[in-house]
């Protein structure tokens, strides 16, 4: 859908008491980016209540304006970026309104809240109550509840709690009309699957599951409930090191048949660049060169579990040295806290070298497919084989114990970009091949629409677009997401 000038023109005019920014604004810059692309709107509006909200969607409905939400703007997508339209920002949004008893468990609490607190915020607030809110992506500290729940984020934590659509009791959303409804459960959502993400929509027939994940392509969400659970018992962190890769994969598969006896909640790895990274930031802890890492959090951490882990590791570490007597041990709150930053490094310094890179005319191409566990060592081997052959820097970290590992090329040239992106595309079609999908929690955006292909069939798409249509018929709510932009003016 172009938007022409004189349809912006009434907009603003009719919504001018909301002191709108535009492209005359200097301070439009700071929402033309995300981590990966960079588009300039036509306008910036900022709610802070959601009948505020409201009245903009009827307006742009009225004048037949897109709009495109955005949190943070720490997508990798380019979900939270748009030249089409106005972009609607929820930073004024960042109140948690309410929490009431939970009907079915009587340890929990359901507890409502505006989408623009950051995810860090709205967990302390939850902590401050006696609860715990699972799902912490990389970038808790940063992203938007609403954000979050958009593109169903998963975390450290989700191996164990699973993603974020196991906690989502209600969205209270306004469609393309600008009407507000609301979409409930009437279960325990943790009752829910508990994998990992499959690209679009989830189609199990319930439209609250269809929102949650969908990159705002259907509409805004204007309030969350979500389900917050009993405070587990406090956890320990442990960082254990590998001088070979597939050590640690065999590693990885090894405690996983004993995730139930360890209490594991988070099993991650580092790969041998990750690692570097981490070793190059960390002035506390001591960590090897030329090693890969794996990344566990147990709760309630016993003597007996040091012994399983161990017999796993000598099983598994039977030709590098073992580095498991070195293994790093977080207990303490400031502990844990910096092992999470040295691991919330690794993302930021990759996009930091991206950054540089574009000036050459490469950049960032990332992925975050995922296989079922089995597959996960033969899918390792298929992607060294492959980057064998290219010239591109590459660091793969994360979610390793859901058969999902963040694989991030930073190419220098654009020619460089062009087959770090052919690669990344083997790498999704081989994973959805196996069983698994081509995004675990990143969503498409507006840069990976094409692999909606690798993971569907036409039939299953077109469902999707069905799906697209009856809420958003205009192809109004963020062009360009999970779908190719529509030109009907």
């Amino acid at each position: 859908m172009e938007t022409n000038t004189n349809q912006i023109t009434q907009l603003l005019e009719e919504l001018k008491d909301f002191s709108p920014l535009t492209s005359k604004d200097e301070a439009i810059e700071a929402y033309e980016q995300d981590v990966v692309l960079k588009l300039t709107p036509q306008a910036v509006f900022r709610p802070s209540t959601k009948e505020e909200l409201q009245r903009i969607i009827k307006a742009c409905n009225k004048y037949k304006v897109p709009y495109t939400p955005c949190g943070s703007q720490t997508s990798v997508t380019g979900g939270s970026v748009t030249d089409q339209g106005i972009l609607i920002s929820f930073e004024k949004m960042n109140k948690v309104l309410q929490d009431r008893p939970c009907d079915y468990d009587e340890n929990c609490r359901i507890i409502s809240s505006q989408p623009g607190i950051i995810l860090a915020d709205f967990q302390r607030e939850v902590e401050k109550i006696g609860y715990y809110y699972p799902p912490d992506p990389t970038s808790w500290e940063e992203v938007q509840l609403g954000g979050s729940v958009a593109t169903n984020a998963t975390g450290e934590n989700s191996y164990h709690y699973g993603s974020t659509r196991n906690y989502i009791q209600a969205l209270e959303i306004i469609d393309s009309q600008g009407e507000m409804k609301r979409l409930e459960r009437e279960i325990d959502p943790r009752t829910l699957y508990r994998g990992k993400n499959f690209a679009g929509y989830e189609m199990s027939g319930k439209y609250l599951d269809a929102w949650i994940g969908s990159e705002g392509s259907l509409g805004l969400i204007a309030e969350i409930e979500v389900l917050a659970i009993a405070k587990p018992a406090a956890f320990t962190s442990l960082f254990i090191f590998f001088e070979q890769e597939v050590e640690a994969l065999a590693f990885t598969c090894s405690v996983n048949e004993n995730r139930e006896e360890l209490n594991l909640r988070c099993l991650e790895i580092m790969d041998h660049a990750a690692t570097e990274l981490m070793r190059e930031k960390s002035d506390r802890f001591q960590i090897p060169p030329n090693c890969c890492t794996i990344y566990l959090k147990i709760e309630d951490l016993k003597e007996e579990y040091f012994e399983s882990l161990m017999e796993s590791y000598e099983e598994s570490a039977q030709h590098g040295k073992n580095h498991f007597e070195g293994s790093l041990v977080a207990s303490d709150h400031l502990e844990l806290l910096e092992f999470r930053r040295l691991r919330h490094h690794i993302p930021a310094t990759i996009n930091e070298i991206s950054a540089r890179n574009k000036e050459t005319g490469g950049g960032k191409v990332s992925s975050d497919w995922w296989v079922p566990l089995p597959e996960l060592q033969g899918q390792f081997q298929f992607l060294r084989e492959e980057l064998s052959r290219l010239p591109v820097k590459a660091i793969a970290f994360g979610h390793i114990g859901n058969g999902h590992p963040h694989v991030n090329l930073m190419p220098e040239t654009a020619d460089q970009k062009e087959a770090a992106l052919e690669f990344t595309k083997a790498c999704m079609r081989r994973a959805a091949q196996l069983g698994g999908g081509v995004c675990g929690e990143h969503g498409l955006g507006k840069i990976k629409t094409w692999a909606l292909d690798i993971q569907w069939d036409e039939q299953e798409i077109n469902s999707m677009r069905k799906m697209k249509e009856q809420w958003d018929p205009e192809y109004l709510a963020s062009p360009g997401n999970l779908f190719e932009r529509k030109n009907n003016a």
